[in-house]
Order: C-alpha cells, then sequence, then structure tokens
C-alpha cells in the first residue's frame, strides 16, 4: 500500500512538541497506521495504557474517572485489517454455553470478545445469525427490535462492516455472514434511535463493535456493577465510541456478560472485570453462546 502524508485537524489540540513528532512519524505511515500513532498519542494523554499485540492490532486499557463524571474500566482492541495477520470470524454454540475464553482457545484466537444475545437456560442465539449464507437463527422475523436492529457482517474478503436491518426483515438480506445485535448506535456518522427505556438510559457493562472511516475495526468493552467501573448508557457508549472515531458502531450482548480475553494476559487471558460473581476481579465470566474472535491468518 502507497504512504501516505496525512495532517489531522485533531493535532491542533495536542502541544506543539507532540505535534511535531506526529508529523514527522506520520510522514512514512500508511494512512491507517497514521490513525493509531494518533489513537495511541491521544489515548495515553488521557492516563490509557497500550500494548501491540502483533502488528496492526493495539489492545487499549483505561482505569479512572475521566469519562461521564464516573469510574470508569474500559478496553479496546482496535484492528488496522490491511496490515493485521488476523481475521474477524464468529464462534457459537446452538445447545451448550461456553466462557469466551474457551471458545478463544478452542480456536486458537489471538483476541476475543464476547458476542450477541442468546438463551441464558437452553443456549443458543435468540437474534438473526447466519454464516456462509446458511441461516443459524432466524431472529424475530415478523417484528423490529433494538435488540437485533443491526448487525455486523464479515464480507467474502474478510472484511468486518456493520449493517443496519433491512425493511423486509433479516431474511430478505444477501448478506453471507452476519450477526443480528442492538441497538445500532451509529452508522455511517449518523446517529440511530436509543429507546428511553432502562436497558438503555441506565449504566450497565456493554460490549461493542465500531468501524471507523478508514475501515479499522474496534473492538470494546466497558465493565459496570462495581466502584470502580460504573458503566455506560447507550447514549454514553454512543458519543465513547465516536472519540474513538467510529463512524458505525453496534452494541453487542452485556451486563455479566461482558467480557474481553487475550492470549496469554493474565491468570485466565480475561482483562477486563466481568460483573457475574459480583467482585472487580477476572474471574466473573459467564458462559454465552458466542463470540467475535480474531484469529490469525497466513
Amino acid at each position: 500500500m502507497p504512504k501516505k502524508f496525512i495532517f489531522p485537524s485533531s493535532l491542533l489540540n495536542l502541544n506543539l512538541s507532540l505535534t511535531l513528532t506526529l508529523i514527522l512519524a506520520l510522514c512514512f505511515v500508511t494512512a491507517g497506521e497514521a490513525r493509531q500513532i494518533q489513537l495511541i498519542e491521544i489515548l495515553k494523554e488521557q492516563g490509557w495504557q497500550s500494548e501491540e499485540l502483533i502488528e496492526g492490532v493495539t489492545w487499549y486499557s483505561y482505569l479512572g474517572s475521566g469519562y461521564f463524571d464516573s469510574e470508569q474500566s474500559i478496553n479496546v482492541i482496535e484492528v488496522i485489517p490491511e496490515i493485521a495477520a488476523v481475521q474477524l470470524q464468529f464462534a457459537w454454540s446452538d445447545s451448550v454455553l461456553i466462557r469466551t475464553s474457551d471458545f478463544a482457545m478452542q480456536h486458537d484466537a489471538i483476541a476475543a470478545i464476547n458476542g450477541t444475545f442468546f438463551n441464558v437456560e437452553r443456549g443458543g442465539l435468540v437474534v438473526f445469525f447466519r454464516v456462509n449464507g446458511e441461516t443459524i437463527t432466524r431472529g424475530a422475523v415478523n417484528r423490529r427490535l433494538y435488540s437485533e436492529n443491526g448487525g455486523i457482517g464479515i464480507s467474502g474478503s474478510g472484511e468486518p462492516y456493520i449493517m443496519a436491518r433491512p425493511e423486509e426483515g433479516w431474511l430478505s438480506t444477501d448478506d453471507e455472514t452476519v450477526m443480528g445485535s442492538g441497538p445500532l448506535l451509529i452508522l455511517n456518522g449518523e446517529h440511530k434511535n436509543l429507546n428511553n427505556d432502562p436497558f438503555n438510559q441506565n449504566r450497565h457493562p456493554r460490549t461493542a463493535a465500531g468501524i471507523t472511516d478508514d475501515g479499522r475495526l474496534l473492538l470494546v468493552t466497558v465493565d459496570g456493577r462495581a466502584s470502580k467501573a460504573h458503566g455506560m448508557s447507550t447514549p454514553e457508549l454512543r458519543t465513547f465510541m465516536e472519540d474513538l472515531g467510529a463512524v458505525s458502531a453496534l452494541n453487542l450482548d452485556g451486563g455479566g456478560s461482558t467480557a474481553m480475553w487475550i492470549r496469554d494476559r493474565g491468570e485466565n487471558g480475561i482483562v477486563n472485570y466481568p460483573s457475574d460473581n459480583r467482585q472487580f476481579d477476572h474471574r466473573g465470566e459467564r458462559r454465552v453462546a458466542n463470540v467475535l474472535m480474531l484469529v490469525p491468518v497466513d
């Protein structure tokens, strides 16, 4: 890919020495790499920690009170598809519930987050799900629910994208691989409607996926239900995703399901603070029915 020089307007908000450093760095990198450098430096200014997992895949973590006048524990994985030797994949089970970490290890993933909504008693997804043209679950065929008014898809070439539920219903789509979820937060820069109800307006643990205007993938967990992690409402989550640069963003299953796993990190790979055990530790992981994974490719 040809190298480009870009000068993001947000650099003007940084101090002069940092700006000059970034300008020099941006002269020799791709557009995607330049945005990543910019994001790393801005988040460092806000107290974030960052670690490159492999080339083109960076993990960011935050624990503090700098967002929404609240205590927050946030983890973000950023993927630059054109240089990262990974592919987004789904893993799921129709009958048994499995921890996000176990799904990930079974598929030799580099990282994973929990996916979409499922039946907590019987297992299996309760929203639309199609893989390689095969419809696994039909979802709410005849009515629109904010729990699946959007979806995250994977193109035939492996590129992730976010879409709205078609007007005619999910079964009308030609998309080959897509997982329904919701609410849809942003689509192509446009704010989508969020219901005025406790699910949306109260703060909860959240999991989300986003796509930036230059095609970077963002996988996000926000912890909650703890004194050090208050969680976010969906309007707050939307604002946060926009701050990261997302032009399209989708809320996934949250609450006690929220989990982020990274290979060879910590005692069990879980880097967030799942709330299912009501302890602020890494051991409260809930069994779920599906996950989003970053899997190495040759």
